[in-house]
């Protein structure tokens, strides 16, 4: 006997009862695992970046292991060269915030005040609020020491795990195909070969046009801080430029980071000047760059970003926000290629029917500012 009085229902709880367990089976080994998944999911996107690098000195006559280790390397000085000139700013960063927290201590002051006279609060009862609250929002000097230092050394450690794997999974790559290839039936072998390629062109394809995508936000937001007078323009910009890799959230990230430091060196006018600035920075990136560079390639609806960005941050924290689309994008791929799946790839796709309007409003726009035709 079911559980519904409705034999049909019962059977539809049933048929869902399967699916629903190997789901929740498998976000509780993602979730559990992710000490282990997360340097393998860096090191296999970085793989898939690196074999065309690697096929191309393969072809110049170098062995494989050989041809792999030499793109990791140059791949590792791109990094070097780009974390130095982010630890200089960092290290300049350093040296004035203690005459940050001096003009942060002065704002908390002057609410203060403000609170007393608008809400009729004695002192003592302001004075506690304050700082209750300071010492959770303002961590000490020592806990940001001991904080950036673990920090640190757990990403050095973690950078040597990625790449070890990274070179391995370049080197062992046809082995790894072969056991897929193996692992199937033999009528599914052509459909792995052009699972594994497609894979490839989408996430070479991704991370290049990322990369092209943030040097361009990272110029344009570098020269507009620098124009408005802001003394970290160069800090402010790269990190913007990096939250803008997180899809709808990260512009968020960044005004509320740019307004923290910018409120503590500059006046409140050129805070609304940031704020605004970057806003509309963005919009053009989102409504130009992204779709031309990134989203011909990575063709996600906004719903399917968005829920995977979610997923990933309650996943795996900060790294399953950067690695959820690319790791959506390689779903959407495989169950293109898998009858029992293409629902799914359905689902994540764009949908033809919704048509851009914002190029038709811009015509109709200029069509009145011209006025009618003679």
């Amino acid at each position: 006997m079911g559980i519904c009085r409705s034999s049909d229902l019962s059977m539809v709880f049933a048929k869902l009862v399967n699916p629903l367990v190997c789901l929740i089976i498998t976000l509780a080994l993602v979730y559990l695992g992710q000490e282990i998944l997360k340097p393998l999911a860096f090191a296999m996107l970085t793989s898939l970046l690196l074999v065309s690098p690697c096929r191309f000195f393969e072809r110049q006559g170098f062995p494989r292991g050989i041809a792999a280790l030499i793109c990791l390397l140059l791949g590792l000085l791109v990094f070097v060269i780009v974390f130095y000139f982010i630890s200089r700013s960092i290290a300049s960063f350093q040296q004035d915030l203690p005459l940050m927290m001096q003009n942060i201590n002065q704002s908390i002051d002057q609410l203060e005040v403000w609170a007393q006279r608008t809400f009729h609060l004695s002192q003592q009862d302001v004075k506690q609020f304050v700082a209750n609250s300071t010492d959770k929002v303002l961590p000490s000097t020592s806990a940001i020491v001991n904080t950036t230092v673990t920090t640190v050394t757990g990403l050095f450690f973690i950078g040597i795990i990625i790449f070890i794997i990274t070179f391995l999974l370049l080197l062992y790559r046809a082995l790894i195909v072969s056991f897929f290839v193996s692992l199937f039936s033999e009528q599914y072998t052509q459909r792995i070969h052009l699972i594994f390629d497609k894979t490839r062109f989408v996430v070479r394809s991704y991370l290049v046009g990322l990369v092209i995508e943030m040097l361009i936000v990272a110029v344009a937001y570098c020269s507009v801080l620098f124009a408005l007078g802001v003394k970290y323009a160069l800090l402010l910009g790269v990190i913007g430029a990096i939250l803008n890799i997180i899809p709808y959230l990260g512009i968020f990230m960044a005004c509320i980071l740019s307004t923290l430091i910018t409120l503590t060196t500059n006046s409140p006018s050129t805070v609304v000047w940031v704020v605004v600035s970057l806003i509309i920075i963005h919009m053009l990136d989102s409504n130009i760059l992204m779709t031309r560079i990134v989203g011909s390639k990575v063709k996600l609806n906004a719903l399917t970003t968005i829920v995977g960005v979610i997923t990933g941050s309650a996943l795996w924290g900060i790294p399953g926000t950067f690695m959820a689309v690319p790791i959506m994008a390689i779903l959407k791929v495989a169950f293109e290629e898998i009858d029992a799946f293409k629902p799914f790839a359905l689902l994540m796709g764009e949908d033809k029917a919704v048509k851009p309007v914002a190029r038709p409003a811009i015509r109709r726009l200029a069509h009145r500012v011209r006025g009618p035709k003679k």
